[in-house]
């Protein structure tokens, strides 16, 4: 009886490691991010994941609707909305590393070596009280006794059409796609990155992160998924062109820019993963509370629970 017993205890045992294994291996990450420069960084992780299911989507409703609940493990948005949806207390989402460290260019048909070369002129940006804007304000708001008019669209595409149509001289844009355009037509390009590290000192702004649910900062499963996106990040950096194959097989509209505009448009993107990250996010939230975007993080910056 005692033999019998310690067998079944056994066979026990043996289910239910293996029901705990299965459940551990069938666990589905899911992952949303918007298109363009974010998605572009995740695309090995794509390739290399097919029992992930990500979501690549447009605009900024469905992000804000997956702050509001709980159902991703990881959602990759703009750095400024994670934090506003933080300090509303509506999210329980916290930033566990930032991706993208800036993709905008300043682009025109004439030769553009400085933002003084600006003055006078009118300059075509997207994307009102959006990164464009933000960036794009806070690097004329530091030059003294320019005068730039800025006409606002609503997307890049508008942008570069109208550059490319000689509607607008000068035009906010930002990569991949410029460098679709740029070498057909003789575009010069001024970098805004670098601009905005004249004047804030810091290497670039915080465009996009990866967030992830306080509630699981610790857990093992949602690390390892962190750790996997950012591998992502470093290859498509170190490794241009299978990065740009993937994209190119995996995207319908990376598709129709092509591999080869997508390794000349990677290392303008600025993909990079910085140890110490929290002094540029907080220099760059605090420019929007500056510019009387407030409302854009908040109102106010983030405390230290919001940083990984």
């Amino acid at each position: 009886m005692k033999k019998i017993s310690l067998i079944l205890i056994m066979l026990l045992s043996f289910v239910l490691v293996a029901c705990t294994k299965t459940t551990k291996e069938s666990r589905q990450a899911s992952v949303i991010v918007p298109s363009g420069t974010p998605s572009l960084a995740v695309m090995n992780y794509i390739k290399e994941n097919s029992d992930s299911k990500v979501e690549v989507v447009e605009g900024s409703d469905p992000l804000i609707a997956a702050f509001a609940n709980t159902s991703y493990d990881a959602i990759i948005a703009p750095v400024n909305l994670g934090a506003k949806f933080y300090n509303s207390g509506t999210s329980s989402y916290i930033l566990a590393k930032t991706i993208v460290w800036g993709n905008l260019y300043i682009a025109s048909s004439e030769n553009i070596t400085s933002i003084d070369d600006l003055n006078g002129e009118k300059l075509v940006v997207f994307g009102k009280n959006s990164t464009p804007d933000i960036i794009t304000r806070i690097v004329l708001g530091a030059k003294e006794n320019l005068n730039v008019e800025i006409e606002y669209v609503s997307d890049v595409q508008t942008a570069n059409s109208l550059l490319v149509s000689g509607k607008a001289k000068y035009i906010v844009t930002a990569e991949p796609s410029i460098s679709k355009i740029k070498d057909q037509k003789g575009l010069k390009t001024l970098d805004l990155q670098e601009e905005y590290s004249k004047v804030t000192g810091e290497t670039s702004y915080p465009q996009a992160g990866i967030f992830i649910k306080k509630s699981a900062k610790n857990d093992e499963f949602t690390n390892n998924l962190v750790n996997a996106l950012l591998d992502s990040v470093r290859k498509t950096n170190s490794n241009k062109e299978d990065t740009a194959n993937n994209a190119v097989e995996l995207n319908q509209t990376f598709k129709t820019l092509g591999a080869e505009t997508l390794i000349k448009a990677i290392p303008n993107c600025h993909f990079n993963v910085y140890e110490n990250e929290k002094s540029a996010v907080n220099k760059y939230l605090q420019s929007l509370i500056d510019l009387g975007l407030g409302a854009q993080v908040g109102g106010k910056l983030p405390d230290e629970e919001f940083f990984l």
